[in-house]
């Protein structure tokens, strides 16, 4: 939920139990002040009638207008009710409904014998007065918190435009794009401080990239020379005439050592390569087309270890990519199936819109599938392996978003990249 959202949203609410809080006080003060308005005209009333009786020594006219209404009886003189204030329901056959009254009942003695007195006060006109003013106040409330609500939200959005346009920089910066994080000024303290730290923190990542990135070239250059220059030496040192057959056996482990260094050196830089996202540029990528000059290519070494290799399909399959790492993936792929079948095995390749599948022959790994992805992992250790190969499958798969998986069952190891 977007802080704009969840800030109105907690506006609402508080303004939502301010109104309820306030609204219920509004309702109970003014039912206060009207119940004691009209208990003061039914003690008026009851010193006008008291006063009346005094003077004309008789019962005044309950139609005079003293009140609404009066209610005059004998009173029980063992059960006297000397002044009580209460409230009453009467039925009123006009309006067809009960109509609430106050009521205030009281003794008057008159000529030595007691009278109950009670006087009648509708409530009607006050309960239409506490209905309007409510109805009225509820309105204003309404209004009042959907204005606040409206101004609050484009207030916010105003005020955290550039928050946005910094969170929008920061998902959209590469370190590839070879120049620091550029924030727009805010006039807000917190805004402004949260630019400055972005841009020292991201200015300090892209100067650590550039070196990383030039030693990484440095390093590609300088090893690559000397293991060239080493391998060369070492293969016409191994055409001598006169060598004995230890120093040819030495010479032979450590042709192979410079060249596996060679090729471990290649794959790590290819692999900060990719990771670094260097390889920008991509197109329509025939995976079809690739997959049959591989195999083309790599045909004398599967001839050579008697593998049989099966298209189970092959569809036509087009993927926006780099074609440099198209062609990376498909290789380690089919290396991989080489080096881990048997003598006289099988491959089986499969190739559709939605998956590529190259299944194998050969002996069940060692190691626990899931860390056949990482660096330096063959699967099984009697195998040549730099335990690169699927370390850069996964790489580029990640890269572009699709999904490698891993099975063995029934003597077949399965590697299938599901296309997204």
């Amino acid at each position: 939920m977007r802080v704009l959202t969840k800030t109105s949203l907690y506006y609402l609410l508080v303004s939502l139990v301010v109104f309820a809080v306030g609204g219920t006080s509004f309702y109970l003060m003014l039912r206060e002040e009207i119940y004691d308005e009209v208990d003061d005209q039914l003690f008026t009333d009851k010193e006008n009638i008291i006063s009346y009786i005094r003077q004309h020594n008789r019962l005044p006219n309950v139609t005079s207008g003293i009140s609404e209404a009066i209610l005059v009886r004998d009173a029980d003189p063992d059960n006297l009710i000397m002044e009580q204030l209460s409230d009453t329901l009467i039925y009123s056959s006009y309006d067809e409904e009960d109509i609430p009254f106050r009521q205030l009942t009281f003794t008057v003695y008159r000529q030595g014998k007691p009278y109950e007195y009670t006087i009648f006060k509708s409530l009607m006109d006050f309960q239409d007065l506490t209905e309007s003013t409510v109805l009225a106040m509820f309105w204003i409330f309404l209004l009042l918190l959907v204005g606040l609500v409206y101004v609050n939200y484009y207030i916010n959005k105003y005020t955290w435009r550039h928050f946005y346009d910094t969170l929008a920089k920061i998902k959209s910066y590469t370190l590839s794009r070879q120049k620091p994080l550029e924030l727009q000024p805010s006039s807000t303290k917190e805004f402004e401080e949260l630019n400055q730290v972005l841009q020292s923190m991201t200015g300090k990542i892209h100067s650590d990239y550039l070196n990383l990135k030039e030693f990484t070239e440095n390093v590609s250059h300088e090893i690559q020379t000397p293991l060239a220059i080493v391998s060369s030496k070492v293969e016409l040192f191994m055409q001598s005439e006169n060598l004995t057959e230890e120093q040819a056996k030495l010479l032979s482990d450590m042709y192979g050592a410079v060249n596996r260094l060679a090729r471990l050196n290649k794959s790590l830089i290819l692999l900060t390569r990719i990771e670094n996202r260097e390889f920008k540029s991509k197109e329509q990528v025939p995976l079809h087309r690739l997959l049959q000059e591989q195999l083309t290519h790599l045909q004398d070494i599967i001839s050579m270890r008697g593998l049989t290799v099966e298209l189970e399909a092959l569809e036509e399959v087009y993927l926006y990519m780099n074609s440099g790492l198209a062609d990376i993936l498909l290789q380690n792929l089919l290396n991989n199936a080489i080096k881990h079948n048997h003598q006289g095995g099988s491959i089986k390749v499969i190739l559709t819109s939605h998956k590529l599948c190259i299944k194998n022959t050969g002996e069940a790994p060692q190691d626990q599938p899931e860390r056949l992805f990482n660096r330096f992992h063959t699967g099984h250790d009697t195998v040549e392996s730099l335990g690169i190969g699927l370390a850069l499958v996964k790489k580029i798969c990640n890269l572009y978003g699709h999904i490698p998986k891993y099975s063995f069952s029934a003597g077949e190891h399965s590697l299938c990249v599901y296309f997204t």
